[in-house]
């Protein structure tokens, strides 16, 4: 009998062990989506649009739906659409929707901004004059209002999207969240569609992502390769972080089978046409690499040999080194303050910290 109670004890605290262990999985049914996509504006002399074709805010929303969320709970606002007003009233009305524990996905692509006070925006497609963007500030603040849910995750491609994550931690919140952003709060974001590419990724599952190969993607494994995509690809810093009850460690999506090549998913520069490029491999077979380049469409894959492709030379200057970095065309002195890959964090002789930011290699040079 008392060898029964101790065998039925271990395996409560077996079972224990396995509960408290066990990762959380992200749960499409309960989860609502909510898309503002622009690639144009009312104001086109100011903002300039982007290509219209083969748009990835269009299929990371497809992405999610296909994964199953229910149709009834997304909403996509796609260029004219996305007013102002229309962002503001669209995106309270799916939050007031939502039941305890559920979860929010925010998105938005195109243009950032910041005012005379160093506010962000995300740029509508009527702001200008007296009709304000979409304030990042009011994005946590609307959902701590309206939204019921335990959960937000909150994506951004757009200039300075990073200001999320300072929006999201300027005080205690209700509400856990998951800030995706493109670049970091001081920081412009490249034209491409990089970052929402690697969304798309961790998402659809790709194998590669799955650092520890245990067959599933996470929230931790989206923002590792997210970080390196973008520092690769772009010479640009992402912001992602992680607040409250959020678990780095639930999983998005399960891997697709694992490759027999260990390069895949490598970050590589490929010489094409005389030139060098920057990419990663997404497929390998009979000795040959297929690449996809940051930047590029799909249909720009190109299979390459082994001697066409190259370890990645990055152009970095040191910690404290006076160079001249480029602003609006013109060139200013300024001095090297920290170096992550290509990326330069740099400060403006003459000016003040508020105008220190990240900069790319293309934009810094060496004094002459």
């Amino acid at each position: 009998m008392k060898i029964l109670r101790l065998l039925l004890i271990l395996l409560l605290i077996c079972f224990s062990f396995s509960l408290a262990n066990a990762q959380k999985t992200w749960n499409p049914q309960k989860t609502w989506v909510f898309f503002a996509g622009l690639l144009e504006w009312k104001d086109s002399d100011s903002l300039p649009s982007f290509p219209q074709k083969n748009r990835r805010d269009k299929i990371l929303f497809d992405l999610l739906k296909q994964s199953g969320v229910p149709a009834n709970q997304m909403v996509y606002l796609q260029d004219s659409q996305a007013t102002t007003a229309k962002i503001q009233s669209e995106f309270i009305k799916i939050l007031q929707k939502a039941k305890p524990d559920d979860w929010i996905f925010v998105y938005y692509c195109g243009h950032g901004f910041k005012d005379e006070k160093a506010n962000a925006f995300l740029a509508s497609f009527d702001v200008g004059g007296k009709t304000p963007g979409w304030a990042v500030k009011s994005v946590p603040e609307t959902i701590e209002k309206y939204f019921k849910g335990s959960t937000a995750i909150i994506a951004l491609d757009n200039c300075y999207s990073g200001s999320m994550a300072d929006a999201v931690k300027s005080q205690r919140r209700r509400v856990s969240y998951a800030v995706l952003a493109s670049s970091m709060a001081s920081q412009a974001s490249t034209g491409n569609w990089t970052f929402t590419e690697a969304l798309i990724s961790a998402f659809r599952g790709e194998n590669f992502i799955d650092d520890d190969h245990n067959g599933v993607i996470t929230f931790a494994e989206l923002k590792s390769n997210t970080e390196d995509d973008m520092l690769f690809g772009e010479e640009q810093m992402a912001t992602i972080e992680f607040t409250g009850n959020f678990d780095a460690k639930t999983v998005i999506a399960k891997a697709e089978p694992a490759s027999n090549s260990p390069r895949m998913g490598e970050r590589v520069e490929v010489n094409s046409a005389n030139e060098w490029w920057r990419g990663y491999i997404n497929d390998v077979q009979n000795n040959k690499f297929k690449v996809h380049y940051y930047g590029w469409e799909d249909t720009d894959d190109e299979w390459v040999t082994a001697k066409q492709m190259r370890q990645p030379k990055i152009t970095q200057y040191r910690v404290g080194e006076k160079v001249e970095v480029e602003w609006q065309k013109k060139w200013y002195p300024a001095k090297v303050l920290e170096v992550k890959g290509g990326s330069h964090f740099i400060t403006y002789e003459g000016y003040g910290s508020e105008w220190n930011e990240w900069v790319t290699s293309k934009r810094i040079r060496k004094v002459k």
